[in-house]
């Protein structure tokens, strides 16, 4: 039954997007009146009632960080035996959807990063461990106001929970060489991760760019070094402090927000050096300077990069890295707990559509629906048909024993309202079953490629 009344005061309005930890509803305080972004706190399997009670204990803990630049956190109350979190609603964009227009100016992501960071220096003086830092977790308001959000799966320090079950939970393409290697969250993997948002921001893409699967993100930063970056100019030394590959090394949060706000105020003030991420680049060419930042952020796009979780999270299940690791998708920035309705619904980026053919489907989006409903009729009892409805790049980022890894932990799927987008994209509501009994219902947008008179399916671009 569809959610009306969450905790006997939140009523709820509508859907505003998927985060990594389930639905996020619009509600309406019918105490306060005012609106409200509520979701549920996720439970890490294995966990028991003492865990979820404690996950709300450590929830308001985090609700004790008031700071203008991170989204509040105005309640924890219990639902239907399960912890809930009811936060500010702040109408806005993601960080990620800004860089979708490409990539930011230095003195543009200078700003937000130093808002950021003040933020979570606070964070870090309360003892709270974020754990999640990354351009979609960064909102973007009126005048470039940032606030960092999803503090969903933020930690206390102390918390000894995660040396206990092993878990661990993030998205792998910000994580810092230590927690790669399987160590424990800090506050310095907080400060790796926004330097790693700031080296996305100013250069387009993630430090370590696209990668096969988590795992492969994994062993390349732990044994790899970044790309030095080409367009950071002046944040060149602040980027390198944060990124410093020794935790002992890194800057303090504290200590990025100082000197990140010192270059806004004053930006020719002496750089920032000591510290460069990578190897220099061979001599060439100079690349062209920054544009000015735009005086307001960018209009919402709306654009989902969410993957389907049966071909990105095909690779979660990891032996001799650390324990078991629960991760977000790869390259994805999942719907932020409150953004608005205009960021969190629109269609997804569809892939390039193919050049026609003379055995062009005659109705392309009936083919879509056909191809996305027969691929989930095939799984997971014929992996074979499943595998070969997989677009060819596809297969190669997935991989095979990925891909059936992955399957072998779903007994079930069930696929409904599959909807056109418009381009090369579907959305569908999704529930697996997996071999434990647990039971997973989510909101997908599947990208597609045109092969011949049918579609295959791709993976978001």
């Amino acid at each position: 039954m569809p959610l009306q009344v969450i905790a006997g005061r939140y009523h709820v309005e509508r859907s505003v997007g998927q985060g990594s930890m389930g639905t996020v509803w619009l509600c309406r305080d019918d105490v306060l009146h005012r609106p409200v972004a509520v979701k549920q706190i996720g439970i890490l399997p294995g966990d028991t009632a003492d865990h979820a009670r404690r996950a709300m204990r450590e929830a308001r803990t985090a609700a004790a960080l008031n700071h203008k630049n991170a989204v509040s956190i105005y309640d924890v109350v219990e639902h239907e035996n399960a912890p809930w979190l009811v936060m500010e609603y702040v109408p806005s964009q993601t960080l990620a959807e800004v860089m979708e227009d490409g990539q930011l100016s230095a003195p543009r992501v200078a700003w937000i990063g130093a808002q950021v960071a003040a933020a979570l220096a606070s964070a870090h003086a309360l003892g709270i461990i974020h754990r999640d830092v990354k351009p979609g977790n960064i909102l973007i308001g009126e005048d470039d106001l940032a606030k960092i959000s999803d503090f969903g799966i933020a930690r206390m320090a102390h918390d000894e929970q995660l040396t206990q079950t092993g878990m661990m939970t993030g998205t792998p393409a910000y994580f810092s060489p230590e927690l790669a290697r399987g160590g424990e969250p800090g506050p310095e993997s907080d400060v790796w991760a926004l330097g790693a948002t700031l080296y996305a921001a100013v250069e387009g893409r993630a430090p370590y760019g696209r990668r096969a699967n988590p795992i492969a993100t994994l062993q390349a930063i732990t044994s790899e070094e970044v790309d030095h970056p080409r367009q950071a100019d002046f944040l060149l030394g602040p980027i390198g402090h944060m990124m410093d590959r020794d935790p002992s090394s890194r800057w303090t949060m504290a200590r990025a927000e100082t000197l990140l706000r010192e270059l806004v105020e004053r930006p020719d003030s002496t750089p920032v050096t000591g510290a460069v991420p990578g190897p220099a680049p061979p001599a060439g060419p100079p690349t062209a300077p920054p544009t000015a930042p735009p005086a307001a952020p960018p209009p919402a796009t709306g654009r989902s990069k969410a993957l389907p979780v049966a071909l990105a999270l095909a690779a979660l299940l990891v032996l001799g890295i650390g324990g078991y690791f629960l991760f977000t998708a790869q390259n994805s920035d999942e719907p932020s707990a409150n953004r608005s309705p205009a960021a969190g619904n629109g269609s997804a980026k569809a892939s390039p559509s193919e050049s026609a053919t003379e055995d062009s489907p005659a109705d392309p989006e009936a083919a879509q629906v056909e191809a996305v409903e027969s691929y989930f009729e095939a799984v997971p009892s014929d992996l074979d048909a499943g595998w070969a409805m997989l677009s060819p790049s596809m297969q190669q980022r997935v991989g095979r024993d990925s891909y059936d890894g992955f399957w072998s932990t779903i007994e079930a799927v069930q696929v409904a309202d599959v909807q056109p987008l418009g381009g090369n994209a579907v959305s569908a509501q999704v529930t697996y079953t997996g071999t434990d009994g647990s039971v997973s219902e989510e909101q997908q947008q599947i990208a597609l490629v045109a092969d011949g008179a049918g579609y295959l399916i791709d993976s978001d671009r």
